[in-house]
């Protein structure tokens, strides 16, 4: 009886996830046209969240206590009815958003030049190993993100040692985690998007392409100092399957955000379904084996598709209100200065990821206090040195997802993998991130 019950609420929070899927696409195309649609899939959403609530593991269950203590010392008023509907418009977004890189990554694991690349990626010599997984899961990670962590597990030979193990673990989440400076297909860029215009957030993600060459460029060499430029050449042999399909991915989602001026949050909502659809009528037979995987894995997501919307949500609430900006006017009058909010923005969440503190609550916190003129900041240098410190904060942290499954895929303690060589890595990649972004916002 109770797994009949069980199967029977599995079925109900599908539908509801779909019916609220259902209604962010219909806000992002036509906005205000179709407002009950978008009602009917913001309460959808919130039936969804409250049935997986129920199913929370014990680390959610204590990030959503937290939640529920910052959210009790920042929200001065319980919000009304009109308050939970705007609310619930908000953060549809991400009801979409999320179960749609989830698809993209069951698509992309059958896809046969991502096998071609896993392939070749495992044929390489223990000395390119390292460099050669941290460029990859940079260049898959800023696609099908937490996929990355699969396809480059599986690439590491059957009988490799423990060390080997641990250098791949390490460089595979240095480079997944970094691509966040870089890519719109990271939560990461739809939570600063929610602060910056997509002008300047685009001009973000173009100054991330050279973060990330940067960091790569140094904490390759740093890491692996048998690494040469014939090993380069190697590696780049492996990633070519899939360069030009990772291109035509970035170039369409581009093209959308342009040609019918959608944020890139929404452009990834819209195209990307239209992409995985192309795929099935490629290869039918895949079909049903997409559709399988992306299942098991939005089951095993729900649980951040919940404290990220409720993360957000709080986040929403308490912006409207200019909490923030009260409790931060107690402690510093007038202007912020400009080189102080991007120092300070990815080094906060950094150290606050090491504590356990999720990167979206940090974030929507600093941002809000640090956006809308309230500093002496460039939108677009504010917007890069948050999804810097997302990706040090990830990386460093032992309460992170992709931490957790990183070390899970590659049999690696946790500890080993974040309080190692990625520990110096996160926080050189903040402090020396937001002081190059000082300097420039100093020279415009």
């Amino acid at each position: 009886m109770i797994a009949y019950f069980f199967n029977y609420g599995q079925k109900i929070r599908f539908l509801c996830l779909f019916i609220a899927w259902t209604g962010a696409i219909a806000q992002v195309l036509f906005g205000d046209q179709l407002g009950q649609i978008v009602n009917i899939g913001a309460l959808a959403y919130a039936g969804f969240i409250i049935l997986t609530v129920v199913r929370l593991r014990r680390d959610s269950i204590l990030i959503l206590l937290m939640l529920t203590v910052v959210a009790w010392s920042l929200i001065s008023q319980w919000p009304d009815q009109q308050d939970w509907a705007a609310g619930g418009r908000y953060i549809l977004i991400f009801s979409a958003f999320l179960p749609t890189m989830v698809m993209v990554r069951a698509t992309a694991l059958t896809m046969p030049s991502v096998h071609r690349t896993q392939t070749a990626l495992s044929k390489l010599p223990a000395e390119a190993a390292s460099g050669g997984f941290q460029l990859a899961a940079n260049m898959f990670g800023g696609v099908i993100n937490l996929g990355a962590l699969a396809i480059l597990s599986a690439a590491v030979p059957a009988n490799a040692n423990l060390q080997r193990r641990k250098l791949g673990a390490e460089a595979t989440l240095r480079g997944m985690v970094t691509a966040a400076a870089w890519s719109p297909f990271f939560v990461a860029f739809a939570v600063g998007q929610s602060f910056t215009d997509p002008l300047n957030s685009w001009i973000a993600i173009a100054m991330g392409s050279v973060t990330t060459v940067v960091f790569a460029l140094i904490t390759i060499p740093v890491f692996n100092r048998s690494f040469t430029l014939a090993q380069l050449r190697l590696v780049a042999g492996c990633l070519a399957p899939v360069l030009v399909r990772i291109l035509v991915v970035l170039a369409a989602v581009l093209a959308a955000a342009i040609i019918f001026g959608f944020t890139a949050l929404s452009a990834v909502v819209v195209v990307m379904p239209v992409l995985i659809v192309i795929q099935f009528a490629l290869n039918p037979p895949m079909m049903p084996v997409i559709v399988q995987e992306g299942r098991r894995s939005i089951k095993s997501m729900a649980d951040d598709i919940v404290i990220i919307s409720v993360s957000m949500l709080i986040g929403h609430f308490a912006v409207s209100t200019d909490i923030f900006n009260e409790l931060f006017s107690t402690m510093h009058t007038g202007m912020i200065p400009g080189w102080w909010a991007l120092m300070i923005t990815p080094s906060v969440m950094m150290v606050a990821s090491l504590v356990g503190v999720h990167p979206v609550i940090s974030s929507v916190a600093l941002l809000s206090v640090f956006s809308n003129g309230n500093a002496d900041v460039h939108p677009a240098l504010l917007m890069q040195a948050h999804l810097i410190g997302w990706g040090a904060g990830t990386m460093s942290s032992v309460a992170s997802l992709s931490a957790i499954t990183c070390a899970n895929l590659f049999n690696i303690p946790i500890r080993q993998i974040v309080l190692g060589p990625n520990l110096l890595a996160a926080l050189g990649y903040a402090v020396l991130g937001g002081a190059v972004l000082s300097l420039v916002n100093l020279a415009l």
